[in-house]
């Protein structure tokens, strides 16, 4: 649990970029369902949702 907490704090604090580090691309919330199904259809993508526009451009 301690691990969990610290990396969770890492993240909300901007000290580790989530969708960088496991090479993911960030979608809009509104682009989920498009996501979700690539993913159904086997792509090898990773999404990182930002329902916010909060995460900065890569």
């Amino acid at each position: 649990m301690r691990y969990n907490r610290q990396l969770m704090m890492a993240i909300l604090h901007d000290r580790v970029q989530i969708a960088k580090a496991v090479n993911a691309t960030v979608i809009p919330l509104e682009d989920a369902p498009r996501g979700y199904r690539e993913f159904d259809q086997g792509a090898a993508k990773k999404y990182v949702l930002d329902p916010n526009g909060l995460i900065p451009a890569a």
